[in-house]
C-alpha cells in the first residue's frame, strides 16, 4: 500500500498559460489515459486535475469532508488532505505549500498536479507539441525529515488544526452519486450518518526522600526535608511553612506568604533553594481581547498561567523570591535531576469564530530575562500525524545559574503522562485516529470512517537543564499513568489496555506490553493478556515487569523482558482483590497497595483497603506472602492514586501512608472510623505488623464527625522521618511520634 503515498518529486510540472483550452490537456497514468468527465485546466500557469479521479487510478480511497470542504485520499498506513481555496495540503499530517490553491469546477474539486507530484515519487513529464501529461508511478515512500517542522505563520498554523480535526464526525460517504449543487466539492455527494526502583530512601542520609519512580529523579510533592528543616505547602491556607526540627522540638522558622490569586502545587528543595510550582489567575501580562465573531479562528481557553517561583532559603527565617517563571498553559508535571529543572505543560485552545485572526503565540515571562516576550509562530513546531488543539510546551533549567536563560519549545501537539529517566523524557497522549473503511451493499460501495484509539510518545533528550525532542512512537491501546512507562538499556516499554470492558466480542479489553528501540519503533510485543479486564498497576523491575489486571479477581502477571524482542509472561496469580498501585521492596519481593473484594448475591464489590506482599522468587508460581486488610467499603488512601504518599525505607523496615477508614456496622452501613497516618513494619519472613497509628483529630473531632469525615485541615498528607523521629503533616499542625512505636512526643500547631 505505501508503494503509492509520499514520494519525492522527480520532476516540477510548471506550465506558461496560453490560449490552449483546457480539454486540449490530456493525462496518462502509467501509459494508460485517464478519461475525466470534468477536463484539467490551466489556472496561473499550473496544471489542475479531478481528485477523485487522479488518486482512484492510483488505488487510494477518498473521502470528502462537506462542511470543511477537505478532500482526503488514503491507504491503510497514508493519509493526505487538501482543502478547497487552501494555500496548504497535508501530507500525513506535514503542511505541503502550493502556489495554485484547490477549486472547484462543474461540481468537482480539482487539485493541482504539482500537489500530486510532491505527494508522490512520480516521474511527471509535460509534452507541449501533444499537450499531454505523463504520470510514471512510483514505488517507495519519500525521506522523512528528522527535524520537526515549523508552524510558520497564523494562516499555516489554522490550516495544519484545519486538516487535523477534519475527522470530527462520523460521516458515511457514498460513491455512486453526483453532489448536489449546494454540496460541491467532489463528485461524492454525503449522506446524512476518540522503570527503574525506587525504595523513597536518600542513600546515606538519615532522612526521607519523596517516594520516586526512578532513583535520582526526584519528584515535586507537598512537603519536602532536607533532614534538617521540613517545607511544607499548606494548602488551606495558601502558605509555605518552614519549620526546623530536632527531634521532639519543632519550631516554625518563616511562612512564604504566596500571592492573591496564586495557587503553590507542589514543591522541590534542592541546594538552599525552593522550586514552587503553581497556577495563579492573575498573569503579568495581558491576553487578547476577543474579537466580534464571523470567521473561523481560536482563542485560547481560560485565562490562568503556570508559574515557576524560585526561592532561595539560604536564611531559613528569611526567604527571598530569587525569580519568576510564567507561561500560558496547564501543569501536567515536572523532574528534578542534580540541579536541573524540567516542566511540561499545557496550553488548550478551542474553535471560535472572530472577525480578526487572534494573536494565539503563547506568552513567557521571566523576571531574569526582562520580562514577557512572545514565542513566535517561526519557533513553534509541530508533530505531522500527531496535532492536537494544544501547545505542548517544555521547560528546561539550570537552577545552578540563576540568571540562565530557560530553555522553552513550544509543540502543536498534547501530553498526558510523561515518564523520565535519567536521560530522556517520554510524554504520551491518547490518540483518536482515523481511517477509511468500506463495505458493499449490492452494488453501492460505502465508504466509513472508523476510529482506533492509540497512545502516542514523544521522546525528548535531556542535558544540563535542556530539553530537545528526538522521535515519536505509537503503540495501540491506553496507558494508566507514569508507571506504564520505563526505560532500561536504551528501550523503552510501555503497557498498555486495547478495547472495551463491557463488550463481550472481538472488541473487548485486553492488555499488552510493548517494547521499542531508541528510535521508537517497536521491537517486541506481548498482546492478548486477560481479555475482558483492564490494567490496574503496573511495575517495570529491569528484565521483569509486574502487571495487575481486574475485573472480578487480581490477575498478578510476573513477566519476563530480558529479550526485548520476545516479552513472555513467566507466571501469575489469581487472588480476591486488586492493586492500583505496585511498590518494590527488593529484587523477589513487591508490594501491592490496592482493594480488597467481596463476592455477594449482587456480584463483586469493591471492600476495604488491601496491601499484599508478593514474593516472585519462583517466577513460574508468585505466592502472595501475606495481606492486610483495612476498613470497609469506603476505605481511602491518597496513596492508591498519588504514590508520593507513601513513605517507604527498607533498611528500616518502615512503612507508612495517610488514611481515611470506615468501618462496617451491624447493619452492615460503612461509617466513619479513623482519619491519619498507619504505619507497619515489613519484612519478608515476618510480612506486614503494625507499628502504630497517628491522628491529628481530636475526640471532640470524631464525636462530630458522625458517620463520614470529609476533607479537613487536620487530615494527615504526609509522613517523613528524620533519624528516629517521625514526622505527621496536616495544614493545622506537624507532630513528632517515636519511630518505633509512634507515639506522639511533640507537637507544634501553624
Amino acid at each position: 500500500m505505501r508503494n503509492f503515498l509520499l514520494f519525492l518529486l522527480a520532476a516540477m510540472l510548471i506550465f506558461t498559460i496560453g490560449a490552449t483550452p483546457a480539454q486540449d490537456i490530456q493525462v496518462e497514468l502509467d501509459g494508460t489515459a485517464i478519461e475525466f468527465d470534468v477536463q484539467p485546466t490551466l489556472e496561473d500557469g499550473r496544471v489542475l486535475v479531478p481528485f477523485r479521479k487522479i488518486f482512484e487510478e492510483l488505488g487510494l480511497r477518498v473521502d470528502w469532508n462537506n462542511e470543511l470542504k477537505i478532500a482526503s485520499a488514503y491507504t491503510e498506513d497514508d493519509t493526505l488532505s487538501i482543502k478547497v481555496d487552501s494555500g496548504y495540503a497535508s501530507i500525513n499530517g506535514e503542511m505541503v505549500e502550493l502556489d495554485v490553491p484547490a477549486g472547484i469546477r462543474d461540481g468537482r474539486m480539482l487539485v493541482p498536479l504539482r500537489f500530486i507530484s510532491e505527494s508522490f515519487q512520480n516521474q511527471v513529464d509535460w509534452d507541449a507539441a501533444t499537450r499531454m501529461v505523463r504520470i510514471e508511478s512510483g514505488t517507495g515512500p519519500a525521506n522523512n525529515q528528522e527535524a520537526l517542522p515549523v508552524v510558520g505563520s497564523y494562516e499555516k498554523l489554522m490550516s495544519i488544526l484545519e486538516y487535523a480535526n477534519k475527522n470530527g464526525s462520523n460521516t458515511l460517504y457514498r460513491t455512486d452519486m453526483l453532489m448536489e449543487e449546494s454540496m460541491v466539492g467532489m463528485d461524492m455527494a454525503v449522506e446524512a450518518p476518540a522503570a527503574a526502583e525506587a525504595d523513597g530512601t536518600s542513600g546515606s542520609a538519615d532522612y526521607s526522600e519523596t517516594n520516586v519512580q526512578v532513583s535520582g529523579v526526584d519528584e515535586a510533592d507537598i512537603v519536602k526535608t532536607d533532614g534538617e528543616y521540613i517545607y511544607h505547602i499548606r494548602g488551606g491556607s495558601n502558605q509555605i511553612a518552614i519549620s526546623e526540627v530536632d527531634g521532639d522540638d519543632i519550631t516554625l522558622r518563616s511562612e512564604l506568604e504566596l500571592d492573591e490569586g496564586f495557587v503553590a502545587r507542589e514543591m522541590y528543595y534542592t541546594n538552599d533553594k525552593l522550586v514552587v510550582i503553581g497556577t495563579t489567575n492573575m498573569p503579568y501580562y495581558h491576553f487578547a481581547e476577543p474579537a466580534v465573531m464571523t470567521e473561523m479562528a481560536i482563542m485560547p481557553y481560560g485565562r490562568s498561567s503556570l508559574k515557576v517561583l524560585i526561592y532561595d532559603v539560604e536564611d531559613r527565617t528569611k526567604p527571598k523570591e530569587e525569580r519568576t517563571i510564567e507561561l500560558e498553559g496547564t501543569y501536567i508535571t515536572s523532574r528534578l535531576i542534580g540541579g536541573d529543572f524540567y516542566l511540561v505543560a499545557n496550553q488548550y485552545f478551542y474553535p471560535r469564530y472572530q472577525e480578526e485572526p487572534v494573536d494565539l503565540k503563547p506568552v513567557l515571562y521571566d523576571s531574569e530575562q526582562g520580562g514577557a516576550r512572545k514565542i513566535g509562530y517561526d519557533e513553534i513546531r509541530y508533530f505531522p500525524g500527531s496535532v492536537e488543539n494544544n501547545f505542548l510546551i517544555t521547560l528546561g533549567l539550570d537552577l545552578g545559574v540563576p540568571d540562565d536563560e530557560a530553555d522553552v519549545d513550544v509543540y502543536l501537539g498534547s501530553g498526558q503522562n510523561v515518564y523520565t529517566s535519567h536521560q530522556n523524557m517520554y510524554v504520551a497522549f491518547t490518540s483518536y485516529d482515523y481511517r477509511i473503511d468500506s463495505e458493499k451493499d449490492g452494488s453501492d460501495e460505502f465508504f466509513y470512517p472508523v476510529y482506533e484509539v492509540n497512545t502516542e510518545v514523544f521522546k525528548f533528550a535531556l542535558d544540563g537543564g535542556n530539553i530537545s525532542y528526538r522521535t515519536k512512537g505509537r503503540v495501540p491501546g491506553t496507558i494508566l499513568n507514569q508507571f506504564s512507562m520505563d526505560e532500561h538499556k536504551g528501550d523503552f516499554r510501555i503497557a498498555t489496555t486495547t478495547g472495551d470492558t463491557w463488550r463481550t466480542d472481538e472488541g473487548t479489553s485486553k492488555n499488552n506490553l510493548y517494547v521499542l528501540d531508541a528510535s521508537m519503533d517497536i521491537i517486541g510485543r506481548l498482546e492478548g493478556l486477560a481479555p475482558t479486564e483492564r490494567i490496574y498497576a503496573v511495575r517495570f523491575m529491569g528484565d521483569r515487569a509486574y502487571m495487575v489486571t481486574f475485573r472480578q479477581v487480581d490477575p498478578f502477571y510476573v513477566i519476563d523482558l530480558s529479550d526485548p524482542k520476545n516479552p513472555d509472561v513467566l507466571g501469575y496469580l489469581k487472588i480476591p482483590g486488586f492493586s492500583d498501585y505496585l511498590h518494590p521492596y527488593d529484587e523477589n519481593h513487591i508490594i501491592g497497595f490496592g482493594k480488597d473484594t467481596e463476592e455477594t448475591k449482587f456480584g463483586t464489590t469493591i471492600a476495604g483497603m488491601k496491601i499484599g506482599l508478593f514474593d516472585v522468587t519462583d517466577v513460574e508460581n508468585p505466592v502472595e506472602e501475606d495481606k492486610v486488610i483495612i476498613g470497609a467499603r469506603g476505605t481511602y488512601s491518597e496513596l492508591l492514586d498519588n504514590h508520593k504518599a507513601l513513605l517507604f525505607s527498607k533498611e528500616k523496615s518502615l512503612m507508612a501512608f495517610p488514611i481515611t477508614v470506615m468501618q462496617e456496622d451491624q447493619d452492615s452501613w460503612s461509617r466513619f472510623e479513623f482519619q491519619g497516618a498507619y504505619v507497619y513494619s515489613i519484612d519478608p519472613d515476618r510480612g506486614f505488623e503494625l507499628r502504630g497509628t497517628a491522628t491529628h483529630l481530636s475526640s471532640l473531632d470524631y464525636k462530630m464527625a458522625g458517620d463520614y469525615w470529609y476533607s479537613s485541615d487536620k487530615n494527615i498528607r504526609r509522613i517523613v522521618y528524620i533519624g528516629d523521629y517521625l514526622y505527621t503533616l496536616s495544614d493545622f499542625q506537624i507532630q513528632a511520634h517515636d519511630i518505633d512505636d509512634v507515639s506522639t512526643q511533640g507537637t507544634m500547631k501553624y
